[in-house]
């Protein structure tokens, strides 16, 4: 795997506004964005991309008939899942707030909304409250600006949310009925 740098970072960013507001206004519906929440500069990593891949195939079944558009992409921001849904803005981040908090490895997700000028749909708009840190009560956001916590903790966090989500996986598979 490649090593980033910050300017990378800042750099895949931009790029990842710009193809934003390229679909919106390619497609006119609303957009969602997933990325895997993997603190430092190693975002693209076998973890992540793994987590990104499944769940992105998720995503897809869910919102199959409604999918515009989807791609899968790599880079400095780690690995990104962006899909042009045909659905009610309101309602797909609806479902995008009870993957967050309800699959295994949401609380490891990032799952962005935009409508169709562009603006990224708040969990507060819909009433939900602001995300929770990892590894503590506080506002995420707080965690994160303030460098709370060490990168290995959140990354044994996001570990240790995968090997549950595999083991589950796994058990499912075990429990099939023919």
């Amino acid at each position: 795997m490649r090593n980033y740098t910050v300017g990378d970072l800042l750099e895949a960013r931009e790029k990842r506004v710009q193809e934003i507001e390229q679909l919106i206004k390619g497609y006119g519906n609303p957009l969602l964005v997933l990325r895997v929440n993997y603190p430092g500069l190693k975002k693209t990593n076998e973890l992540t991309i793994t987590i990104i891949r499944e769940m992105s195939e998720l995503l897809s079944s869910m919102f199959e008939p409604k999918l515009a558009y989807k791609t899968l992409q790599q880079g400095a921001e780690g690995p990104i899942f962006m899909a042009v849904v045909q659905e009610d803005v309101f309602a797909l981040k609806r479902l995008a707030v009870e993957l967050e908090e309800n699959h295994v490895l949401g609380r490891c997700l990032d799952l962005d909304v935009y409508d169709h000028s562009g603006r990224s749909v708040s969990r507060q708009e819909l009433g939900y409250p602001r995300r929770k840190c990892y590894l503590c009560e506080d506002y995420a956001q707080h965690c994160v600006r303030a460098r709370r916590h060490p990168e290995h903790e959140v990354i044994h966090y996001i570990e240790e949310k995968f090997r549950n989500y595999r083991s589950a996986k796994s058990h499912d598979a075990l429990n099939v009925k023919f």
